[in-house]
């Protein structure tokens, strides 16, 4: 048994949910359960949870935008657990971060197995284990990056000035490290702004801030993708 493992069950047929619960404590897992969109990003931004098996036909959201919205957020490891089995939805929630795509078709014991094989891939992945929490400073290379504070200091001490959607971008790439996260996963990110970018913005973003760093090897582009975050660059 995966050690004090915590499962969020994102599922809004109550029978299947209470069925997947029932199934996941009976392996020795703490269970919390959600029942729409709403609920998942409510709990997942109030609680450390070590995996989330997430359905995608949710009634007020869809999953592959809640998985999307997640990922530009959390590390925490992601199995979707769905009756959509098209190609293009499968392709998708990989291509967002999704550790794993299984149909709900597949005998509950398949997916204790599938469950325990992302855990342990992950192990000291999930959550903010893995990532800087949001109010914690983020440091590399000798920079120092303050969320709260909302300032970038270089190795030098200098102070670097940041309008609040670079420092926004900045800050979502460097709490996802050595991950490729996509324009729209680093959009998500900006979704607090009256005046919300479109994707390509995001690239104007990213040469300012590299340009003001006076260093790009932080921030690599990855080719049709987006984004990577390099703390300590070779």
């Amino acid at each position: 048994m995966d050690r004090q493992a915590h499962i969020l069950v994102v599922e809004d047929d109550e029978i299947v949910r209470t069925l997947l619960a029932a199934t996941l404590e009976m392996a020795g897992y703490d269970v919390s359960t959600a029942g729409s969109g709403v609920e998942m990003t409510d709990m997942s931004r109030n609680h450390d949870y070590s995996l989330i098996l997430m359905d995608l036909g949710l009634p007020d959201e869809d999953g592959i935008v809640l998985l999307r919205q997640l990922r530009a957020r959390d590390d925490v490891p992601v199995i979707i657990l769905t009756s959509r089995d098209d190609m293009p939805s499968r392709r998708t929630a990989l291509k967002l971060g999704a550790d794993d795509y299984i149909n709900k078709d597949v005998h509950p014991e398949e997916i204790i197995l599938r469950i325990r094989n992302v855990l342990r891939r992950g192990s000291g992945r999930g959550g903010t284990t893995a990532e800087q929490p949001d109010h914690d400073a983020i440091k590399f290379s000798g920079w120092h990056l303050d969320p709260v504070g909302r300032s970038l200091t270089s190795p030098s001490g200098a102070e670097i000035t940041l309008t609040g959607a670079e420092f926004d971008v900045l800050c979502v790439l460097a709490r996802a490290p050595n991950r490729v996260l996509s324009r729209d996963q680093l959009l998500d990110g900006l979704m607090r702004l009256d005046d919300a970018p479109t994707d390509r913005m995001i690239d104007s973003y990213i040469s300012r801030i590299r340009k003001k760093m006076n260093d790009s090897r932080f921030i690599v582009t990855v080719t049709g993708v987006g984004y990577r975050f390099v703390p300590e660059p070779g």
